[in-house]
């Protein structure tokens, strides 16, 4: 067995102040869930001013393809990241370096499945995923260049996991900040000079997710590098994995599932213009993860370690800490959506008529979830990160797929497609009741 700290590490998850770790982990965390975030929102941005806000719904109903790649990324990443804190914690650093093995292969095998089944399939899947015949052409070429990618996508969640829990938080916000800017550019070039349409904007995306992985791999070259791939990692460790990162990633699958019947609800009541509308809602809803999820993932390897340790007034200490900066960070967030909906709204190329009027309330009633969802989420890595995934599953089921998709149904039979923008808040709200109830059953159990 190694200690938790080698001579060329400045961290350490078990000992160091709990505030020193959240500062040294929590820009990076956030920065790179604003990746996918930023990158998703230029192809919007650049679409809309290049060919009309009607090209918005091309990207909704291609977001549960990103949703789905993260799903399985979170699924394997947050799982073996947690198994790896938790490794850490007990001084074992050669199985710490078995779990992340174990998750490179895991990811290599399913991103090239993936990748085969979406190419093979590409129009039957956009077909399910709502696209009438108005759009059915333009989202095909979207979404054909997604399923060419999916190997790196699913890597570049892997890298952003272990290089940040590997002292190299720095280094992650990098190759975000590179992902992001390389997006940008590519996305001008390729759909405004060179015409290329919703594909351009999809393959502008992959590529700056691929410079993002380059950028993280260099990490393996640095004096901090700790990790390796070592030999024997996959015996008995494939369903301990999965089933640790499961609450993450029903979290994300949730939302596939969630948002791909939302469109399908939407287009229905409505039109695509109402599915174009919802495409903003969707780019707020994925920032507004990107700081609670942001916070969650930081305070993961430190709950883990601390987990793996034995140390539960240390794991008090890290989830009240959590808290704390969930409530500033996911209020502050809802306060700025609120106040700067007319120009969130003009962003999009919405500046006028019915669509502004059904967007402004949106964005607005949506806002009001957003703490509600920070306080669901940190309780679900509370429960994680001590591989208590039964309470985290359930918690992460209802915030972002049982209870919405129910409040989706029943508030759009009751009023419409105005419905829709109090669901999120519905279900939140619910959700937290039955979250904080299950919180204070496990303190109950940890007092006896």
């Amino acid at each position: 067995m190694g200690d938790a700290r080698t001579e060329n590490r400045e961290i350490n998850y078990v000992i160091d102040p709990v505030g020193k770790l959240f500062r040294r982990l929590l820009p990076s965390a956030i920065g790179s869930l604003l990746t996918a975030t930023v990158a998703s929102l230029i192809d919007v941005v650049i679409l809309s001013y290049f060919l009309g806000p009607s090209m918005l719904a091309v990207v909704e109903l291609c977001m549960p393809v990103y949703m789905l790649v993260n799903t399985l990324a979170m699924l394997i990443s947050s799982g073996a990241a947690t198994l790896y804190a938790h490794s850490l914690g007990e001084g074992d650093r050669e199985e710490a370096l078995r779990w992340f093995s174990a998750s490179t292969i895991h990811m290599l095998v399913c991103g090239g499945v993936l990748m085969l089944a979406g190419l093979l399939f590409t129009g039957p899947v956009v077909r399910l995923l709502g696209a009438n015949d108005a759009i059915m052409e333009p989202t095909v070429e979207y979404a054909r260049v997604l399923f060419f990618f999916m190997i790196p996508l699913i890597i570049y969640v892997q890298l952003v996991f272990f290089v940040r829990i590997d002292d190299d938080p720095n280094r992650v916000l990098a190759a975000t900040s590179v992902c992001a800017f390389t997006n940008l550019v590519l996305d001008i070039l390729f759909v405004g000079p060179l015409g290329w349409g919703p594909k351009g904007a999809a393959l502008a995306t992959c590529l700056a997710y691929t410079v993002g992985i380059a950028v993280n791999l260099t990490h393996f070259f640095s004096k901090r590098n700790t990790l390796k791939l070592v030999k024997n990692c996959l015996k008995g460790r494939g369903l301990r994995m999965w089933r640790t990162g499961l609450p993450l990633a029903a979290s994300q699958l949730g939302m596939t599932v969630s948002t791909n019947v939302f469109n399908n609800v939407i287009i229905r009541v409505g039109n695509e213009n109402y599915v174009a509308v919802y495409a903003v809602i969707t780019q707020l809803s994925m920032t507004a993860m990107a700081v609670y999820d942001g916070i969650g993932q930081s305070a993961q390897p430190i709950l883990a370690a601390a987990s793996g340790a034995g140390l539960k007034d240390r794991i008090q200490c890290v989830f009240r800490r959590a808290v704390m900066l969930e409530l500033i960070g996911t209020t502050a967030l809802a306060l700025a959506y609120i106040v700067l909906a007319g120009p969130i709204a003009a962003l999009f190329s919405i500046r006028e008529g019915e669509l502004l009027s059904l967007a402004l309330t949106g964005i607005r009633i949506y806002a009001l979830s957003i703490p509600l969802t920070g306080l669901n989420s940190i309780i679900m890595y509370y429960f994680q990160a001590q591989e208590k995934a039964g309470r985290g599953l359930a918690i992460s089921l209802l915030s972002s797929s049982v209870l919405l998709i129910a409040a989706l149904l029943t508030l759009t039979a009751l009023f419409g497609v105005q419905g829709v923008w109090f669901s999120w808040l519905a279900a939140q709200s619910l959700t937290l009741m039955i979250s904080i109830a299950l919180f204070r059953k496990e303190q109950g159990g940890l007092k006896k």
